[in-house]
Protein backbone atom coordinates (compact mmCIF):
# COMPACT_ATOMS: atom_id res chain seq x y z
CA UNK A 1 0.00 0.00 0.00
CA UNK A 2 2.96 2.86 0.68
CA UNK A 3 4.57 1.86 -2.16
CA UNK A 4 0.79 2.35 -4.51
CA UNK A 5 0.59 5.72 -2.15
CA UNK A 6 4.23 7.05 -3.22
CA UNK A 7 3.40 6.00 -7.19
CA UNK A 8 0.44 8.10 -7.11
CA UNK A 9 1.72 11.13 -5.24
CA UNK A 10 4.61 11.20 -7.59
CA UNK A 11 1.83 11.50 -10.78
CA UNK A 12 -0.26 13.74 -9.07
CA UNK A 13 2.99 15.83 -8.76
CA UNK A 14 3.87 15.38 -12.04
CA UNK A 15 0.32 15.97 -13.67
CA UNK A 16 0.52 19.56 -11.35
CA UNK A 17 4.00 20.57 -12.49
CA UNK A 18 2.67 20.02 -15.88
CA UNK A 19 -0.45 22.05 -15.27
CA UNK A 20 1.50 24.94 -14.46
CA UNK A 21 3.60 25.03 -17.15
CA UNK A 22 1.28 25.72 -19.89
CA UNK A 23 2.97 26.66 -23.43
CA UNK A 24 1.07 29.44 -24.61
CA UNK A 25 0.53 28.14 -28.12
CA UNK A 26 -1.42 25.32 -27.26
CA UNK A 27 -3.28 27.54 -24.72
CA UNK A 28 -4.15 30.12 -27.72
CA UNK A 29 -4.78 27.08 -30.19
CA UNK A 30 -7.13 25.52 -27.16
CA UNK A 31 -9.44 29.42 -26.65
CA UNK A 32 -9.15 29.18 -30.50
CA UNK A 33 -10.74 25.74 -31.52
CA UNK A 34 -13.59 26.20 -28.89
CA UNK A 35 -14.42 29.72 -30.65
CA UNK A 36 -14.13 28.13 -34.13
CA UNK A 37 -16.51 25.06 -33.33
CA UNK A 38 -18.81 27.23 -31.45
CA UNK A 39 -18.07 25.22 -27.64
CA UNK A 40 -18.97 28.10 -25.40
CA UNK A 41 -18.60 25.42 -22.67
CA UNK A 42 -15.07 24.32 -23.56
CA UNK A 43 -14.00 28.21 -23.43
CA UNK A 44 -15.51 28.08 -19.85
CA UNK A 45 -13.64 25.23 -18.92
CA UNK A 46 -10.45 26.65 -20.46
CA UNK A 47 -11.18 30.00 -18.40
CA UNK A 48 -11.50 27.99 -15.36
CA UNK A 49 -8.15 26.77 -15.82
CA UNK A 50 -6.50 29.74 -16.32
CA UNK A 51 -8.14 31.25 -13.51
CA UNK A 52 -6.93 28.52 -11.37
CA UNK A 53 -3.19 28.95 -12.41
CA UNK A 54 -3.69 32.62 -11.94
CA UNK A 55 -4.62 32.35 -8.45
CA UNK A 56 -1.38 30.39 -8.48
CA UNK A 57 1.35 32.28 -9.61
CA UNK A 58 -0.15 35.37 -10.12
CA UNK A 59 0.52 35.37 -14.17
CA UNK A 60 2.34 37.47 -16.58
CA UNK A 61 1.37 39.62 -19.01
CA UNK A 62 0.53 37.28 -21.63
CA UNK A 63 -1.38 35.16 -19.46
CA UNK A 64 -3.57 38.36 -18.65
CA UNK A 65 -3.74 38.56 -22.02
CA UNK A 66 -4.94 35.40 -23.09
CA UNK A 67 -7.67 35.31 -20.15
CA UNK A 68 -8.70 38.27 -21.94
CA UNK A 69 -8.88 36.94 -25.20
CA UNK A 70 -10.64 33.42 -23.84
CA UNK A 71 -13.06 36.12 -22.54
CA UNK A 72 -13.92 38.02 -25.76
CA UNK A 73 -14.04 34.81 -27.57
CA UNK A 74 -16.69 33.88 -25.40
CA UNK A 75 -18.84 36.86 -25.42
CA UNK A 76 -18.48 36.70 -29.22
CA UNK A 77 -20.38 33.28 -28.89
CA UNK A 78 -22.61 34.10 -26.18
CA UNK A 79 -23.90 37.82 -28.21
CA UNK A 80 -27.05 36.46 -29.73
CA UNK A 81 -29.97 35.61 -27.23
CA UNK A 82 -27.31 35.34 -24.13
CA UNK A 83 -26.87 39.33 -23.56
CA UNK A 84 -25.88 39.40 -19.64
CA UNK A 85 -24.03 36.48 -20.17
CA UNK A 86 -21.92 38.38 -22.98
CA UNK A 87 -21.62 41.44 -21.09
CA UNK A 88 -20.44 39.47 -18.42
CA UNK A 89 -17.71 38.28 -20.80
CA UNK A 90 -16.46 41.44 -22.51
CA UNK A 91 -16.24 43.37 -18.99
CA UNK A 92 -13.99 40.10 -17.32
CA UNK A 93 -12.00 40.92 -20.97
CA UNK A 94 -11.62 44.51 -19.93
CA UNK A 95 -10.60 43.75 -16.52
CA UNK A 96 -7.89 41.03 -17.54
CA UNK A 97 -6.33 43.07 -20.34
CA UNK A 98 -6.42 46.19 -17.92
CA UNK A 99 -3.79 43.63 -15.45
CA UNK A 100 -2.07 42.89 -18.71
CA UNK A 101 -1.83 46.76 -19.16
CA UNK A 102 -0.58 47.68 -15.85
CA UNK A 103 2.22 44.99 -16.35
CA UNK A 104 3.11 46.73 -19.92
CA UNK A 105 2.06 49.81 -21.02
CA UNK A 106 3.46 49.80 -24.93
CA UNK A 107 0.92 46.57 -25.60
CA UNK A 108 -0.55 47.24 -27.97
CA UNK A 109 -2.22 43.94 -28.98
CA UNK A 110 -3.76 44.54 -25.21
CA UNK A 111 -5.22 48.34 -26.02
CA UNK A 112 -6.94 46.61 -29.14
CA UNK A 113 -8.34 43.87 -27.62
CA UNK A 114 -9.91 46.08 -24.70
CA UNK A 115 -10.90 48.10 -27.10
CA UNK A 116 -12.57 45.31 -28.57
CA UNK A 117 -13.75 44.46 -25.76
CA UNK A 118 -15.49 47.95 -24.90
CA UNK A 119 -16.56 48.42 -28.14
CA UNK A 120 -19.02 45.05 -27.56
CA UNK A 121 -20.07 46.06 -24.43
CA UNK A 122 -21.41 49.59 -25.71
CA UNK A 123 -23.38 47.40 -28.77
CA UNK A 124 -25.08 45.23 -26.02
CA UNK A 125 -25.92 47.73 -23.42
CA UNK A 126 -27.25 51.68 -25.20
CA UNK A 127 -26.63 52.83 -21.35
CA UNK A 128 -22.90 52.00 -21.68
CA UNK A 129 -22.68 53.62 -24.82
CA UNK A 130 -21.51 57.23 -23.43
CA UNK A 131 -18.95 55.62 -21.53
CA UNK A 132 -17.87 52.66 -22.88
CA UNK A 133 -18.01 53.86 -26.55
CA UNK A 134 -15.00 56.57 -26.04
CA UNK A 135 -13.27 54.14 -23.96
CA UNK A 136 -12.75 52.00 -26.98
CA UNK A 137 -11.91 54.35 -29.15
CA UNK A 138 -9.08 55.62 -26.52
CA UNK A 139 -7.64 52.39 -26.34
CA UNK A 140 -7.75 51.83 -29.87
CA UNK A 141 -6.08 55.04 -30.46
CA UNK A 142 -3.34 54.10 -28.58
CA UNK A 143 -2.41 50.69 -29.94
CA UNK A 144 -2.78 52.59 -33.19
CA UNK A 145 -0.29 54.42 -32.29
CA UNK A 146 1.93 51.67 -31.02
CA UNK A 147 1.64 49.39 -33.94
CA UNK A 148 -0.48 50.90 -36.71
CA UNK A 149 0.62 48.19 -38.95
CA UNK A 150 0.18 44.79 -36.64
CA UNK A 151 -2.78 42.78 -38.46
CA UNK A 152 -4.79 42.47 -35.18
CA UNK A 153 -4.63 45.94 -34.12
CA UNK A 154 -6.07 46.80 -37.84
CA UNK A 155 -8.24 43.92 -37.60
CA UNK A 156 -9.92 45.18 -34.25
CA UNK A 157 -10.00 48.58 -36.05
CA UNK A 158 -12.37 47.41 -38.22
CA UNK A 159 -13.90 45.37 -36.21
CA UNK A 160 -15.44 48.23 -34.40
CA UNK A 161 -15.92 49.88 -37.02
CA UNK A 162 -17.93 47.50 -38.60
CA UNK A 163 -20.39 47.33 -35.73
CA UNK A 164 -20.56 50.56 -34.93
CA UNK A 165 -23.98 52.20 -36.00
CA UNK A 166 -23.52 55.04 -38.47
CA UNK A 167 -25.16 57.23 -36.36
CA UNK A 168 -22.16 56.69 -33.92
CA UNK A 169 -19.87 56.82 -36.65
CA UNK A 170 -19.62 53.84 -37.84
CA UNK A 171 -18.66 52.97 -42.00
CA UNK A 172 -18.93 49.71 -43.11
CA UNK A 173 -17.19 50.47 -46.53
CA UNK A 174 -14.06 51.77 -44.27
CA UNK A 175 -14.63 48.69 -42.27
CA UNK A 176 -13.95 46.31 -45.18
CA UNK A 177 -11.24 48.34 -46.88
CA UNK A 178 -9.35 47.50 -43.45
CA UNK A 179 -10.81 44.23 -43.41
CA UNK A 180 -9.23 43.75 -46.66
CA UNK A 181 -5.99 45.38 -45.19
CA UNK A 182 -5.79 42.80 -42.34
CA UNK A 183 -5.84 40.26 -44.72
CA UNK A 184 -2.71 41.16 -46.62
CA UNK A 185 -1.21 41.92 -43.46
CA UNK A 186 -1.28 38.69 -42.29
CA UNK A 187 -0.42 37.41 -45.51
CA UNK A 188 2.68 39.68 -45.38
CA UNK A 189 4.07 37.86 -42.10
CA UNK A 190 2.93 34.22 -41.96
CA UNK A 191 6.07 34.31 -39.26
CA UNK A 192 4.03 36.03 -36.73
CA UNK A 193 1.53 33.23 -36.78
CA UNK A 194 4.80 31.23 -35.03
CA UNK A 195 4.25 32.52 -31.08
CA UNK A 196 0.93 34.02 -29.28
CA UNK A 197 -0.68 36.59 -29.96
CA UNK A 198 -1.25 34.54 -33.51
CA UNK A 199 -5.11 34.68 -34.14
CA UNK A 200 -7.01 37.03 -36.23
CA UNK A 201 -6.47 35.71 -40.31
CA UNK A 202 -9.20 33.84 -40.13
CA UNK A 203 -11.35 36.68 -38.58
CA UNK A 204 -9.56 38.81 -41.04
CA UNK A 205 -10.59 36.70 -43.97
CA UNK A 206 -14.63 35.97 -42.89
CA UNK A 207 -14.88 39.57 -43.03
CA UNK A 208 -13.68 39.79 -46.26
CA UNK A 209 -15.93 37.35 -47.18
CA UNK A 210 -18.67 39.12 -45.76
CA UNK A 211 -18.10 42.08 -47.52
CA UNK A 212 -17.76 40.98 -50.57
CA UNK A 213 -20.88 38.94 -50.37
CA UNK A 214 -22.70 42.58 -49.64
CA UNK A 215 -21.32 44.32 -52.51
CA UNK A 216 -22.94 40.96 -54.75
CA UNK A 217 -19.18 39.54 -55.28
CA UNK A 218 -20.78 36.24 -54.64
CA UNK A 219 -17.93 34.64 -56.08
CA UNK A 220 -15.27 36.40 -54.27
CA UNK A 221 -16.77 35.96 -50.76
CA UNK A 222 -16.91 32.00 -51.67
CA UNK A 223 -13.20 32.64 -52.47
CA UNK A 224 -12.52 34.07 -49.09
CA UNK A 225 -14.45 32.02 -46.59
CA UNK A 226 -12.57 29.44 -48.15
CA UNK A 227 -9.52 31.09 -47.42
CA UNK A 228 -10.80 31.26 -43.77
CA UNK A 229 -11.26 27.62 -43.60
CA UNK A 230 -8.03 26.88 -45.23
CA UNK A 231 -6.83 28.53 -42.05
CA UNK A 232 -9.30 27.54 -39.44
CA UNK A 233 -11.00 24.41 -41.05
CA UNK A 234 -12.98 24.01 -38.32
CA UNK A 235 -14.28 27.57 -38.41
CA UNK A 236 -18.29 26.75 -38.23
CA UNK A 237 -19.26 30.50 -39.00
CA UNK A 238 -17.12 30.33 -42.02
CA UNK A 239 -18.38 27.22 -43.25
CA UNK A 240 -22.07 28.55 -42.70
CA UNK A 241 -21.44 31.55 -44.55
CA UNK A 242 -20.22 29.54 -47.16
CA UNK A 243 -23.16 27.24 -47.61
CA UNK A 244 -24.97 30.45 -47.72
CA UNK A 245 -23.13 32.41 -50.37
CA UNK A 246 -24.73 30.74 -53.52
CA UNK A 247 -22.95 31.36 -56.93
CA UNK A 248 -24.49 32.96 -59.47
CA UNK A 249 -25.96 30.97 -62.60
CA UNK A 250 -23.71 30.91 -65.61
Amino acid sequence: MPRIQAALLILLAAFCAHAQDVDPADLEGRIEYAYFTADANALRSVLSTMQSSLAKDGGGVLAHYQRGLAQYRLGLLLGTGHDAQAADAFSGCTDALSKALDADKQFAEAYALQSACYTSLAALKAWKVVVDLPLGGSRLDKALRLAPKNPRVVLIDALNEYVRPRALGGDRQQACAKFKQAAQLFDASPGAAAEPPSWGAADAYLYVGRCLNESGDVLGARNAFERALIIAPDFAAARLELRRAVAPKS
